[in-house]
């Protein structure tokens, strides 16, 4: 994970070490030598995902390339208000590091997630209703809505959620139930070390999971972060409104590929790129600069 990034550019090796002082744990190692089991611990995945994103935000700046409008789907949003002129790189990993422990913490055995693909947002909302201990979580794209809940809850939701013309039905390999209200505990945990990490106002406008929204006071932005454990992340409403900027592409910065499909899926035909390592960051400049 961000092998070429840390072997190849200066920034991304300078942040790592300063990364690294800050949260006292060997980052770059864990990330580049594994093992997978503890880099995939959300205690541990979480600063990791961060500080890939932030390696590459921080190569696209030096390039000139700046954002319009921002959104983050879940911990990207961290990362997020980083682009946004709301957090300082190394805040923003200690935040997320703080997050990751109480969510580990916090996680109630047996919880877990389900990705729901082939029926539309009202049709989950309202089974999700009839189950105690299940709620959407994620309002992903159109047809792909991930639930959170209690095991017992998911095992007698699956059935509702066929019977109503779910295509698939997906378990997730996560450790909790991530956004839900079972993520209380975590929520408190996380807002005493939050409060201690300096948050400024926005530079630039950031769309917000909670509401999808754009928020700037830092008075407002706080609480939203807090409120994401407990919440669901609303991804398809969120992209929509980036479009209310006139944005000719979006961006994914970050490991993987997944929201780009996303984004794609919630508005057919957008011009969407994705950025991950050295390749792609320079493959995207040259389309950038031609």
């Amino acid at each position: 994970m961000a092998r070429d990034l840390i072997d190849r550019e200066g920034y991304a090796r300078q942040l790592l070490e300063q990364v690294e002082a800050r949260l006292g744990m060997p980052l770059g190692r864990l990330m580049v030598d594994g093992p997978d089991a503890a880099l995939r611990a959300t205690e541990n995945a979480q600063p990791a995902i961060a500080y890939h994103s932030l390696a590459l935000l921080g190569q696209l700046a030096a390039h000139g390339v700046e954002p319009v409008a921002i959104a983050g789907h879940s911990l990207g949003e961290f990362p997020g208000l980083v682009a946004a002129g709301g957090l300082e790189p190394l805040d923003a990993v200690a935040a997320v590091r703080a997050r990751g422990e109480a969510m580990a913490a916090g996680a109630l055995s047996g919880s877990g997630m389900i990705a729901v693909l082939g029926l539309d947002d009202e049709t989950v909302d309202r089974i999700c209703l009839e189950v105690d201990g299940v709620v959407p979580a994620n309002y992903n794209a159109p047809g792909q809505v991930v639930i959170s809940g209690s095991g017992q809850a998911l095992e007698k939701v699956g059935p509702l959620l066929q019977a109503a013309g779910a295509r698939r039905l997906v378990r997730l390999p996560v450790s909790a139930a991530f956004h839900s209200p079972l993520m209380a505990g975590a929520a408190t945990t996380f807002a005493a070390a939050w409060d201690r990490i300096p948050l400024r106002s926005l530079d630039r406008p950031q769309v917000f999971n909670a509401d999808a929204r754009v928020h700037e006071q830092a008075t407002e932005v706080r609480p939203l972060m807090v409120g994401q454990l407990t919440g669901p992340v609303r991804w398809t409403q969120s992209v929509r409104r980036l479009q209310q900027f006139a944005v000719d592409a979006f961006v994914e910065v970050g490991p993987g590929r997944t929201l780009a499909g996303l984004v794609k899926k919630i508005i057919p035909g957008a011009v969407v790129h994705n950025i991950d390592d050295v390749s792609s960051i320079n493959a995207f400049l040259e389309t950038a600069h031609a």
